[in-house]
Formats: C-alpha cells, sequence, structure tokens
C-alpha cells in the first residue's frame, strides 16, 4: 500500500518512487514512512520540513544519537589511509577494535576471543555454528520461546516459537507474570532427560524486543546459565539488541548477572556502521578454522573504525553513566504518558528500551501516525508497532531531559486525537 501524508509534496513523491522501484520486501512496515532529508542529535527532519524527536535509534543502532561531533572525527581518524576491504589481510586497526571490545566485557570471563559478522544474524550464525562444530555428535538446538534471532539460517531457524528444523526444541520465556523458577526448571530437567548428551546449545535473548518489550527477572537468565553449565551446554546470549549500554549496563549480562559462554553483539556496537561481533570462549571460537567463519564484509575497516569512535566516546562521555540518567526520565514520561491515556494497557521495559502495549493494532497505527504528525512541524519518530500493538521506545542513549520533555509534550497533544 502506498503512503501518503497531506502537506507533504517531497516526500510524497519520494514516496511514490521508491514504490515504483523498490520491492515492499525490502522495509519493515512503518504507518508514516518518513522520508528523511538531515538527522543531527536526537531529531530527525523530513524533506518537508517536520522536525521529530526520534525515539528509535534508527533500530536500537544510534546509540549516540546522529552526527555526533566527536564520534564522527574519531571514526574518521581510526580508518585514515587503511583499505575499506581487508578481507585477504590483517590490519592493526581489527586487532585494536578487538582487543579494546574484548577488554568492555572484563564482568565475562568467557569473552576470551571474536568472531566478526557483518550483520546481527550472521553474528548468531556463527556462534551457533562453533556450539555445532565443537560437539559435531549432538544435534539439538535448544532456544527461548519468541526470541528474534535473524530471518536467516540457523538463526531463523531458532526464532518465534516453531521451526522448520526438527532438531529445535523451544522453552518457556517469561511473558507478564512468571511462572515460579521450579516450572522453568522442570521445562530444562525434562528436555534434558528426553536428549540426554545431544543438546548442542541454548540461545535467547535478554529481553524479548519484537515480541513486545518482555523483561524477564534476573533469577531467569541465571537458572539457565546453571542449567547449561551443569550439562556442559554452551548458553548463549543474543544481545544484538541490547549491547552498549541500553538496558543501564554496557551489556545486557551485566543486568542480569550471568556469564554467558558466546555473546553476539550488534546494532548499537558501531552506532550505525554494519557491524556485528561474537565474543566467547576461545575453546568455541578457535573450533572454527581457516575461512570457516569468514565471508565479505565482517569485521571491514569501517566496522572496527566506528567500534574504537564508538568506545572512544563511551569512555569520555560516560556514555553508560549518562544512560541511567536518562532511562529514569524516560521511565516517569512514560508513566505519566499512561495515566494520561486509558489506551495503553501496560508499559514495561529497563533502561533506555521499553514497550508501550495499547488496547489493540489499530489504536497503535494510529498513535504512530498521531506521534509523527503532533503538530504543523513537529512530532516524535516511532517504528511499527511490535506484535501488533506494542510500540518500542528506544531513544538515542544521549537523550536530554529537555528533550524528553519535549516528547512528553508532542505526544500529549498527538495522542489527544486518538480515538479512545
Amino acid at each position: 500500500m502506498l503512503i501518503q501524508h497531506e502537506n507533504e509534496p517531497l516526500g510524497n513523491a519520494i514516496r511514490k518512487a521508491m514504490s515504483n522501484c523498490i520491492g515492499l520486501g525490502q522495509s519493515t512496515y512503518t504507518p508514516t514512512q518518513m522520508v528523511v532529508a538531515k538527522a543531527r542529535g536526537r531529531h530527525l527532519y523530513t524533506v518537508d520540513g517536520r522536525r521529530l524527536v526520534d525515539f528509535t535509534s534508527g533500530v536500537l543502532v544510534q546509540n549516540l544519537g546522529y552526527s555526533h561531533k566527536k564520534f564522527e572525527r574519531y571514526f574518521e581518524r581510526h580508518r585514515k589511509n587503511l583499505p575499506r576491504n581487508t578481507y585477504n589481510m590483517v590490519s592493526p586497526l581489527h586487532v585494536k577494535a578487538s582487543e579494546r571490545l574484548l577488554k568492555t566485557m572484563k564482568n565475562n570471563p568467557n569473552a576470551q576471543k571474536l568472531l566478526w559478522a557483518a550483520s546481527g544474524s550472521e553474528g548468531v550464525q556463527k556462534a551457533m555454528w562453533t556450539a555445532l562444530k565443537r560437539y559435531p555428535h549432538r544435534n539439538i538446538l535448544a532456544a527461548t520461546r519468541f526470541g528474534f534471532h535473524g530471518k536467516k539460517g540457523l538463526a531463523g531457524d531458532v526464532t518465534g516459537d516453531a521451526s522448520p528444523n526438527p532438531n529445535v526444541r523451544f522453552i518457556s520465556f517469561p511473558l507478564g507474570e512468571p511462572q515460579p523458577a521450579a516450572y522453568y526448571q522442570a521445562e530444562l530437567d525434562a528436555l534434558a532427560a528426553e536428549f540426554p548428551g545431544q543438546i548442542a546449545l541454548l540461545i535467547t535473548e535478554p529481553y524479548l524486543g519484537a515480541k513486545g518489550s518482555y523483561h524477564p527477572p534476573a533469577w531467569y537468565h541465571q537458572l539457565l546459565q546453571a542449567w547449561c553449565n551443569s550439562h556442559d551446554i554452551p548458553f548463549i546470549f543474543d544481545e544484538v539488541q541490547s549491547c552498549f549500554g541500553r538496558t543501564g549496563n554496557m551489556y545486557a549480562f551485566e543486568s542480569y548477572g550471568v556469564q554467558p559462554d558466546l555473546v553476539v553483539l550488534g546494532k548499537g556496537l558501531a552506532n550505525g556502521e554494519p557491524a556485528a561481533a561474537v565474543a566467547g570462549r576461545a575453546d568455541l571460537i578457535d573450533v572454527l578454522k581457516y575461512g570457516e567463519g569468514s565471508d565479505t564484509y565482517s569485521g571491514a575497516t569501517s566496522a572496527c573504525a566506528a567500534v574504537c569512535a564508538a568506545l572512544d566516546v563511551f569512555e569520555e562521555e560516560k556514555i553508560v553513566k549518562c544512560a541511567r540518567k536518562a532511562g529514569k526520565k524516560l521511565k516517569a514520561v512514560l508513566e505519566i504518558l499512561a495515566k494520561s491515556f486509558d489506551f495503553i494497557t501496560e508499559v514495561r521495559g529497563e533502561g533506555m528500551v521499553y514497550g508501550i502495549e495499547m488496547k489493540d493494532d489499530a489504536t497503535a497505527n494510529q498513535c504512530v501516525l498521531e506521534a509523527y504528525r503532533a503538530t504543523k512541524r513537529k512530532g516524535v519518530h516511532f517504528l511499527g508497532p511490535l506484535a501488533g500493538k506494542v510500540l518500542r521506545v528506544s531513544p538515542p542513549l544521549t537523550i536530554t531531559n529537555d528533550e524528553l520533555e519535549e516528547a512528553l509534550a508532542l505526544l500529549k497533544k498527538g495522542w489527544a486525537r486518538v480515538a479512545t
């Protein structure tokens, strides 16, 4: 369906041209399909002059916001004079980025070596490859239900709650009020009894983002890890969405008090440059020999430069500390909205990532549109609703109190027009 907006002649023309030359499946559905002209700080600007407070960070990618002066300067400095691709070479920058990244994961002694990837789903696949290669006689892949690990290959096989792969087994993830710990323990023990010595890995997300922002109690992940340790099963933590400060710590494994065998990083890792990585136990990472984990763009110069630049800014500007402070303000803003509008049924989340659940899909869709056009020239940018009726809130970690107040005022104005 072609999306058009009143008083947006330039945007409408570009959206129409896009529909003529790019397949529909290229993009995820967002009711606004905003056409961006520039981005600075925590604001996006459309080609027709609308100014939007960004509540998406792209897709949890631009954690430092847009056109961050220090980041851009350091990024250019790190990649200066290097070839854009070092597939068949060794670059000092590649080593530097890897060493610095591992150093930030000091609270997980299992983060010993890296494999680079070009996207989160590729990182997930590489993590799974290491476990399957390490235990070639094990064929069962355990995953927590309703996770999103990607659309490709093995990553797609362990996504959701059903799989075309006959070797995948799903276990429960807490939604809403969790069951007692004994419930999940019994489920895990039954799986181990059914497939003794056959389980190659267990993969989970810290929180369920795509399902609608469900955040479990810390004991849940601790229970999973204890079970994995007792059966010598690699525990894979998919932090593609949550790494680099999103949950109030540099990594979500710190927030949940676990030390996974393999941690998959992506999105915010390189502040907008395509980059992903797997950090984990050396005995798992090293099981892949020359070429078995390689691809054209993994660990490319721009990716490594962006990771180093992001780390520079995180260290100098104490971004995680700033994110914790911003997270308190964000929570307060969302609680005010929940009290102001009856169509909001629940707000849930942590740190700098929340989900606003609406009464139904149509209301969620309308809220995205009315946020976008809150006033004639200003609004708030959301992604399309998750799981039908949940709006994800994930602004840049650098957002200020004044900008959150601006967003609150705009949302109150826009959502006052939403039918109840």
